[in-house]
């Protein structure tokens, strides 16, 4: 499953909120509560993480590794604890601004097929709300009055 976004903002500005992954709570507020770098890499592929939320109630921990960074486009990471899970972010440039697509691919632990589907479904509600999340975060930041202000504010020091 997938969403995409248009973001009214750099594609500098997209990449600097989705290539720092320990700000994901930011965004994926309700679910994922603390996101650590546990590897001495910092950025790019090879970077191991220990993710802790809550999903649907439910607390868990989960490890990703990232498998692809080309920078300024894309980012590729997979669980490697628990469940498969495979995500993918990916921005393209959209004439001013970026189109910003998050694409996940798992497989729940659920051996009814119904849950499975119930899962999927709340999970691409989420999906929705992270993407809506991102766009806000960043066309906030981005808004003249903001930069107008905070060119007041050096002025002032």
């Amino acid at each position: 499953m997938e969403k995409t976004v248009k973001i009214n903002a750099p594609i500098e500005k997209v990449w600097d909120l989705i290539s720092n992954v320990e700000r994901i709570p930011e965004w994926a507020k309700g679910y994922t509560e603390k996101m650590t770098i546990t590897s001495k890499q910092r950025r790019g592929k090879g970077v191991t993480t220990h993710e802790v939320g809550v999903a649907f109630g439910n607390p868990y921990e989960k490890d990703f590794i990232i498998t692809e960074w080309i920078e300024k486009r894309k980012i590729v990471f997979e669980s490697t604890s628990g469940w498969s899970w495979k995500g993918v972010w990916l921005m393209k440039d959209a004439e001013g601004a970026v189109l910003f697509t998050y694409s996940v691919d798992f497989e729940p632990p659920f051996p009814i097929t119904r849950l499975k589907d119930v899962f999927r479904k709340k999970y691409e509600k989420l999906l929705e709300e992270w993407v809506q999340n991102i766009k806000n975060i960043l066309e906030k930041a981005d808004k003249p009055q903001d930069r107008r202000m905070s060119e007041a504010a050096k002025t002032l020091q």
